[in-house]
């Protein structure tokens, strides 16, 4: 016999699906792409190189050759309305092999400057060529960076044990992209230790939508992926401060209590019940009484 306490994460309402993005470079590229996720409702997080803001330039990268234009400080806060900003270093370098002085000058630098133009503490990062080691992390933490994305496909739709190496479910031009779509719709039971609920990630830089020649791919899959009553739509912060408030949660030890210290709710369920529990900021809620297997 084993005995399933309902004391796992879902997501805000009860929902057991959420879908986030995440676009780098903070280029010319992302207007479109940012109208287009306005039109679905559909929200993400846009990692910015605060020393390149305005640079004009090409890129290839092995592909068709198109303008990599950075946006111009001025017109930032008007473009990504509605969106997170996050860092991505100060001059996009890979910082493998860099000593610790000088990733935190990468790092500490860009927030700083993104901090001046959005007027708000900002926590998020996401590592130029996906460039993370032990010496990089560490690098974060005293910067005080709480979520950093690698470019490692998990192809799962796990929530991260660790937020410095958050690693996405997959690249937007993935082959397996609307394979991944079609499981993270469906109702099929999702099995996680830790929760649940699921959580579909996507990354990719707005420009390639060019070099491809593909913006209808995007377009599908947001048209796919959108409008859908029972998936939470956020940016990567917001699944961050989420979960985070989830962990913070304190249990009494027979497990049939839960005590919520943060300044938001969270909603708790089990792995084989469809029934959850709003847990209020700074109330004592009952659990869902335990299921015997």
């Amino acid at each position: 016999m084993s005995l399933q306490i309902n004391d796992r994460l879902v997501w805000p309402g009860g929902k057991r699906k959420a879908f986030t993005l995440s676009y780098d470079d903070g280029i010319e590229q992302d207007i479109r792409l940012i109208n287009l996720l306005n039109q679905h409702q559909v929200k993400a997080t846009f990692n910015l190189n605060a020393g390149l803001l305005g640079e004009k330039g090409r890129v290839a990268a092995g592909k068709k050759e198109v303008d990599h234009n950075k946006i111009e400080e001025a017109r930032i806060m008007t473009i990504y309305k509605g969106h997170e900003i996050a860092a991505h270093g100060q001059y996009h370098e890979s910082m493998f092999a860099m000593d610790s002085a000088r990733c935190v000058e990468e790092v500490l630098t860009c927030r700083k400057a993104l901090e001046k133009i959005t007027a708000r503490p900002l926590t998020g990062y996401a590592y130029a060529f996906g460039a993370c080691d032990d010496n990089i992390v560490q690098a974060l933490k005293a910067c005080q960076i709480s979520y950093a994305r690698t470019i490692e496909a998990s192809y799962t739709f796990d929530i991260p044990s660790d937020f410095l190496r958050w690693d996405p479910s997959c690249h937007h031009d993935d082959s397996k992209i609307m394979e991944l779509a079609d499981k993270f719709l469906s109702d099929e039971f999702y099995f996680s230790l830790f929760s649940p609920a699921k959580l579909f990630y996507v990354w990719g830089h707005s420009y390639e939508f060019d070099q491809n020649e593909n913006w209808d791919h995007m377009e599908t899959f947001i048209k796919k992926i959108s409008k859908k009553e029972d998936v939470w739509y956020a940016t990567n912060g917001e699944i961050y401060d989420y979960v985070e408030a989830y962990k913070r949660l304190v249990f009494s030890v027979d497990s049939s209590k839960v005590y919520n210290p943060s300044c938001r709710s969270v909603w708790l369920s089990g792995i084989f019940t469809n029934a959850c529990v709003e847990v209020k900021p700074g109330t004592v809620v009952d659990l869902i009484p335990p299921i015997e297997m």
